[in-house]
């Protein structure tokens, strides 16, 4: 999985491993002014491990090799303990101890990359989104109604069935995990639970991004009518298609065109298409939907995503 975020945190931890080895390497220089004989040393252990390789490949014993790179390795500590120097100093200091700053260990990513990632991917996202966000276990689900409504459930049921349904598509995440179709009235929680999913999908290394319907279409704009477009315009194009998951928040809020309409229907088709997961929130209902949008998008809505309604009282006025 190759994207911005892994390629740059990829890139940050090889030059802080370059950076490491380039300083005690150094180090070693200096102790080597100081004291000579670490040289010789270290001489004499390469030389015994090219003997000792060499007479592998001849099937010879290697006993004596072993032994003598042991030797090498007492002297040496003596020599650093006579002058009050641990031998630590000489190695490496990496950023990260447990992968030595390559990102995995044992085969697993290592957690000090997937702190970078999840950097990474916060700050890929707008602030706003990230403000006041606390993951899953900041949503409140005492927000909302436990009297049974129409049809025999709370608002409390649904809206925690729709919480474990966002936890489980967050955590399962891949390429491929299907689109999400966020509705409700306005201060239900789409956003909150969009912003729980973007962190905790992007901080496993997949790309995410965010945009409000409109912004995302102004964007296209102002590549296609070179309306001030820039270098991040055209990124941020190729990024809204091509990301691995990409929230696409308040649709229905945009100035609706026929131009706005046909980026939606460009950024839904091309995304499904590709089998690449969007999410969509959208404070319409699908009578709304029909009458807002085309019947080309309405059809994509209808047949490629799984809807969530949300429901209960609007959270900012309680």
């Amino acid at each position: 999985m190759e994207n911005t975020a892994y390629r740059n945190a990829m890139e940050l931890l090889a030059r802080r491993r370059s950076q490491a080895e380039k300083d005690a390497a150094l180090r070693r220089e200096e102790l080597y002014r100081s004291l000579p004989q670490l040289r010789e040393y270290d001489g004499k252990a390469a030389a015994l491990c090219r003997q000792m390789t060499t007479a592998v490949i001849n099937g010879e014993p290697i006993e004596a090799y072993q032994k003598g790179l042991e030797q090498v390795q007492r002297d040496k500590l003596h020599t650093l303990a006579a002058a009050g120097i641990e031998e630590e100093l000489l190695r490496p200091q990496y950023s990260c101890p447990l992968c030595r700053d390559t990102g995995y260990t044992e085969g697993r990513r290592c957690r000090c990359l997937t702190q970078l990632l999840q950097k990474e991917a916060m700050a890929a996202l707008p602030a706003g989104v990230l403000a006041g966000c606390e993951g899953f276990e900041g949503f409140d689900l005492s927000y909302y109604g436990d009297a049974a409504e129409a049809g025999g459930r709370s608002p409390r049921e649904t809206m925690r069935n729709i919480l474990n349904r966002c936890r489980r598509y967050a955590a399962d995440f891949s390429g491929g995990s299907g689109n999400l179709l966020f509705m409700g009235r306005t201060g239900l929680g789409k956003t909150y639970l969009s912003a729980c999913i973007a962190m905790e999908v992007a901080a496993k290394g997949y790309e995410v991004r965010y945009y409000p319907a409109q912004a995302l279409i102004d964007r296209f704009e102002r590549v296609r009518f070179n309306r001030e477009a820039g270098a991040d315009d055209l990124t941020a194009m190729r990024e809204i298609l091509s990301c691995d998951l990409l929230i696409l928040d308040d649709l229905g809020a945009e100035f609706a065109t026929a131009y706005s309409q046909s980026v939606l229907y460009q950024v839904i088709n091309d995304r499904m298409t590709e089998g690449r997961a969007t999410i969509i929130s959208t404070n319409l209902d699908l009578p709304a939907l029909s009458k807002a949008y085309n019947e080309r998008i309405l059809s994509r809505l209808i047949g490629s995503y799984t809807m969530l309604g949300f429901v209960g009282r609007d959270i900012r006025q309680q």
